[in-house]
């Protein structure tokens, strides 16, 4: 027998599951205090209740005096530091493993899930979900008329550091189960995911949603997506400029962070500079009365008192929190500001701000020492105090707790939590298909991991600090992918390429020359290859070409075929390579056979100038080499007017584009690409050429005759 449900049965069946679910929880006996967990913030500054209100020294002052530091913080951060201090020794992955098993929140995603289903759910939907239920993140009362309940009104947000998307689709949530009709309109900047200089490390490579919101997504005038360039920021403050006036933009958030694993006791001034240029991003499109909310860790260093104080006098109100789904033994919090004086209040400091704009941090300190009234410092030292304590002591219960790993009696008390926050969060069930941005079936198509960038970590910090030799360098390479192999009876692959879109959409940006990301590789795969090139270099001075491509005479001279070399590393030239492809293709003559040697499918440009190309042969046939990986050999040529001309066009542009250090880095779309049949094959074909590269290397550095394999 099968019931069918219409979509407002089913939501109704899992609102009184979620209801069931609370009333088994509440019943149950503990004795924590779960409330503390949703009870982590700090009131910074609140100019309606504060007796003292702060105000900014003159512009002219700023950047002058050297760095400095405060005893009583620097005394914070060493008894912070001395307690993370006791973790160097634990294996990484180990030592995850069981904080998240010891994480009193643990359980929340998985609850959320399973009764609430929202779209893109991550860590981090689940951390401004909290934010804005607690908060008044949404600045409902300027964005509805006065008089009126919550269903009339408009506004916009910018959501920097954004990848994947997670805030956006929080928000959305939010404003769906809150309010009723706010018209409201997004946009978004993050580290793009399809620039291939963009590393993994460094970024978000999750597209689920982006791909299918790109009108909303903002990558800067190079489209690299990076924050911390002038130029994007003006791109960024144009494309908000050209906003409807009728809705105002009354929420910015800043999400961003950077990798500091091997270097955890100087997170703080490592991240010092991005944070400024996400707040500085911010007051420059941020509306009056607005609100923004910056991720920060520890406020140790003048860099961070400066920015709070900036903070302070630039809002209204600002509080530190941490949310209960941020892991206790982290350093993340979130800086939520409120009522923005306006750009106009802040337009002189605003001026000397984007002198310091950028990747290179400012020489001096943002303001003098003696221009912070002693009682903002000593705010800022309460609230240190607070979160290193509270920080500290998960720590140290956790390094209690690992060798016992006895979890069982933290399941209630996940549960309770959990139950919690759905409570506080009021999220009562799913959203209608029709309130989604994109919905949970298009995102489910491809899985999160799919360009999930996750460091390898089979050794502790201390043991990670030490310096390996060539050859144990190279076998820890083997090891991440010795299981890529290819069918030992399948030698060469025949395709017949046609996409060819009714006009292709040619996408120029910043020029690179190594490929650090790819829609076309497994992450674990290409992260060995770059660190194959990062060790030969470091190790040797030099490089190490691939493919050598010593064609055989009879293959030179043969009339019925032209024939292309390329180099799969170590450097990538868009522009050569379509000057190339473009010179070649002009000399073909009917009938003829194009071969490319060493051709690389790891960036769009290549591929995409594949598939144009195949437009003009009856086939193309992949041929499996033993020293050379591959190659691509494309059969009986036959001339094509449209592309020809597109070719043409190609060219032209990348001339252009040359002149301003941009290059051509994509002729077709990605998303049509990646939905080919050829895909799975060309992820192998390039895992192939990866696993052949460090055989070449070995070789080479072995000195020895024949390619050694480790088993």
């Amino acid at each position: 027998m099968y019931i069918i449900m219409d979509e407002k049965q089913s939501n109704f069946t899992k609102q009184q599951k979620v209801k069931k679910y609370n009333e088994k929880l509440i019943s149950a006996d503990s004795t924590h205090d779960i409330n503390k967990l949703f009870e982590k913030y700090f009131v910074i500054s609140n100019a309606e209740k504060d007796s003292e209100s702060y105000t900014l020294p003159k512009s002219e002052f700023m950047f002058k005096e050297p760095p400095w530091s405060l005893d009583s913080l620097q005394k914070l951060k060493n008894d912070l530091n001395q307690v993370k201090s006791c973790l160097n020794d634990f294996n990484l992955d180990e030592w995850h493993k069981h904080t998240n098993q010891m994480n009193k929140a643990g359980s929340v995603k998985y609850i959320v899930k399973k009764y609430i289903n929202p779209e893109l759910l991550t860590q981090a939907w689940l951390k401004f979900y909290e934010i804005a239920s607690k908060f008044p993140l949404v600045p409902l009362n300027e964005i509805c008329h006065e008089n009126l309940p919550i269903t009339a009104g408009s506004f916009r947000s910018v959501h920097l550091c954004e990848a994947p998307g997670a805030f956006v689709a929080a928000l959305n949530h939010w404003l769906a189960t809150n309010t009723h009709n706010v018209k409201w309109d997004w946009l978004a900047n993050s580290l793009n995911p399809y620039w291939e200089e963009n590393p993994y490390e460094c970024m978000i490579a999750d597209d689920r949603f982006i791909k299918h919101t790109l009108q909303h997504w903002c990558f800067g005038e190079d489209n690299t997506g990076d924050i911390m360039k002038l130029n994007n920021l003006d791109d960024l403050v144009k494309r908000v400029s050209s906003f409807d006036a009728d809705k105002r933009l009354l929420l910015v958030t800043a999400d961003g962070s950077i990798d500091c694993t091997n270097v955890p006791e100087e997170q703080e001034s490592i991240l010092a500079q991005l944070h400024l240029c996400e707040t500085v991003a911010c007051m420059h499109i941020l509306q009056k009365n607005g609100n923004f909310l910056l991720k920060l860790f520890t406020l140790f260093e003048h860099q961070s008192v400066c920015l709070m104080y900036l903070l302070s006098c630039a809002f209204h109100e600002v509080t530190v929190i941490k949310p209960a789904t941020s892991k206790g033994g982290n350093s993340e919090t979130y800086v939520f500001c409120r009522k923005f004086r306006g750009k106009d209040y802040m337009a002189a400091h605003l001026d000397i701000l984007r002198q310091h704009y950028g990747k290179a941090p400012p020489e001096n300190a943002m303001f003098s020492q003696k221009d912070i009234p002693q009682s903002f410092v000593q705010r800022i030292e309460e609230c240190s105090v607070f979160f290193k304590n509270h920080q500290c002591h998960i720590i140290e219960d956790n390094i209690k707790t690992y060798h016992a790993k006895n979890y069982n009696i933290l399941f209630n008390v996940k549960q309770l939590v959990a139950m919690q926050y759905i409570r506080n969060c009021k999220l009562d069930g799913p959203l209608n298909d029709s309130s989604s941005i994109v919905g949970c079936k298009k995102i489910k198509k491809v899985p999160p991991s799919w360009h999930t960038y996750k460091k390898l970590h089979v050794e502790s910090y201390n043991e990670r600090c030490q310096r390996h030799n060539l050859e144990e360098s190279l076998l820890l390479l083997w090891k991440q992918i010795e299981w890529i192999s290819f069918p030992t009876n399948l030698r060469s692959y025949t395709w017949r390429l046609r996409i060819l879109p009714e006009s292709v959409e040619i996408q120029t940006g910043k020029s690179f020359t190594k490929v650090r990301s790819s829609r076309f590789s497994d992450v674990q795969c290409l992260n060995v290859l770059n660190t194959l090139d990062t060790i030969i270099v470091r190790e040797t001075g030099t490089t190490i070409c691939f493919p050598s491509a010593n064609l055989t005479r009879e293959q030179q001279e043969d009339p019925n075929q032209e024939i292309l070399n390329f180099q799969f590393v170590p450097v990538f030239d868009n522009h050569k390579t379509i000057i190339e492809i473009c010179d070649r293709f002009k000399k073909l003559r009917t009938g003829q056979a194009l071969t490319l040697v060493g051709y690389s499918l790891l960036t769009q440009l290549n591929v995409g100038l594949l598939y144009l190309l195949g437009n003009c042969f009856d086939k193309v046939v992949v041929t499996i080499c033993d020293n050379e990986g591959y190659h691509i050999r494309l059969e009986t040529y036959q001339p094509n007017e449209k592309v020809s001309n597109i070719l043409h066009e190609i060219l032209a542009i990348s001339n252009s584009e040359q002149n301003k250090h941009k290059a051509v880095w994509s002729i077709i779309p990605g998303i049509l690409l990646e939905e080919c049949d050829e895909f799975p094959t060309i992820m192998e074909l390039n895992h192939l050429m990866i696993k052949k590269y460090l055989e070449h290397v070995m070789k080479k550095c072995k000195g020895q005759d024949k390619i050694i394999i480790f088993t």
